[in-house]
């Protein structure tokens, strides 16, 4: 009779490889997320004693994420998400200046993006290269009087090229640009010192990096838009509805061990997604690798051409792995992602593509299997 093999419960399930999409929720954070909703469940607005315990609760764990952060000089308004973080920007921003512009990369995520197809008239598009980079020469280029704001990713989700966000945005101010950068992929699993990035805005959701979902933020440094959402006057009225103290709770605790894990956990997931990467380069030789070593650890964009992302996904999954066909919001489509296609791939490439991202629960073993799968699959 087999031996069963005892499981841990604290770790996740080491088949689970799509923690770009959202990383399982640590253990410590879901502890802070309990007992904080236990001892501080009052409203911080409320001017009763249990309200003022909840709003020093709030504002204690505000200047712990933000020292985490390096961040002295700005606000910290939490959100539900990033996906409304950026909304509020780009909403807001629109309305403030009815006269002006923004300026989006192509590579950004859906909740900056969708103002290209909203609002057409009021967006210019920041095209990349066929490295996935941002080149200077063409952002200077298409700054212009009539913009107000450019919006850029820290790391795309897509592909997980990192951006220089520092230089980006000094080459923006410099030239009088407002500045939102998306560093939902960021915030935990590079180093970020946002005292050495002169944005305007900085967004994240904290379910990125081992935190309770429905926590998202918006670092500004200042208030130049329109509230998205009108209610209370919390967050010095730009931002109505209670302040989750228990989220936020649970995203200092996952930030600070994300921290203290960072360097090391860096070099494994380094060591395994070039592993794969030049595993997969050497038994598919079609096969066209769309991440780039620099790039987020542990995160492979692969493009395996007349085949169907979606279809490399069931497949893998039968085997009980989860990856992705790109970004996760883009899971259950079949046309080709404007992110690899902007990469100079031809649809025929692109529909092909999958992403895998490796976090603290991914093992050599599970690796290997993966790998072993998706070979089996391509090379059938």
């Amino acid at each position: 009779m087999l031996k069963e093999v005892p499981v841990n419960m604290d770790m996740p399930d080491p088949k689970y490889c799509d923690y770009a999409a959202s990383v399982p929720p640590l253990k410590e954070a879901m502890d802070s997320f309990i007992e904080t909703s236990k001892t501080y469940f009052a409203n911080p607005s409320s001017i009763h004693a249990h309200g003022r315990k909840a709003e020093k609760k709030l504002l204690q764990l505000k200047k712990e994420f933000t020292d985490l952060l390096n961040y002295f000089d700005g606000r910290l308004m939490l959100c539900s998400s990033a996906t409304e973080a950026n909304n509020t920007i780009i909403e807001g921003y629109l309305r403030r200046f009815p006269g002006k512009k923004i300026l989006v990369a192509r590579d950004t995520h859906d909740s900056i993006w969708y103002a290209v197809g909203r609002y057409p008239e009021r967006t210019s598009i920041l095209n990349i290269e066929p490295d996935g980079k941002i080149d200077e020469e063409k952002l200077i280029s298409s700054i212009s009087g009539d913009k107000a704001l450019v919006c850029l990713n820290h790391i795309c989700s897509e592909t997980g090229i990192i951006h220089d966000v520092e230089r980006l945005a000094h080459i923006c101010q410099s030239r009088g640009m407002k500045v939102l950068v998306d560093g939902t992929q960021a915030l935990g699993h590079i180093p970020v010192n946002l005292n050495d990035i002169p944005f305007n805005y900085y967004t994240f959701s904290a379910h990125k990096f081992g935190a309770v979902r429905s926590m998202g933020g918006l670092f500004m440094r200042d208030s130049d838009f329109e509230p998205l959402l009108s209610g209370g006057k919390q967050e010095w009225g730009m931002r109505g509805g209670t302040e989750n103290v228990s989220g936020l709770a649970s995203a200092v605790t996952a930030l600070k061990w994300n921290l203290q894990n960072q360097s090391a956990e860096m070099q494994r997931l380094n060591t395994l997604g070039k592993n794969f990467s030049e595993r997969l380069a050497r038994s598919l030789p079609g096969s066209k690798i769309n991440s780039n070593p620099n790039g987020l650890p542990g995160l492979i964009s692969v493009s395996f051409p007349g085949f169907k992302g979606n279809e490399i996904v069931a497949v893998t999954s039968l085997s009980g792995y989860a990856i992705s066909t790109g970004s996760a919001c883009h899971a259950n489509q079949v046309e080709p992602s404007r992110i690899i296609l902007a990469r100079g791939l031809n649809e025929n490439e692109a529909t092909g593509t999958v992403r895998i991202s490796m976090g603290y629960g991914t093992t050599s073993e599970s690796v290997e299997g993966l790998f072993i799968a998706v070979k089996d699959y391509i090379g059938a």
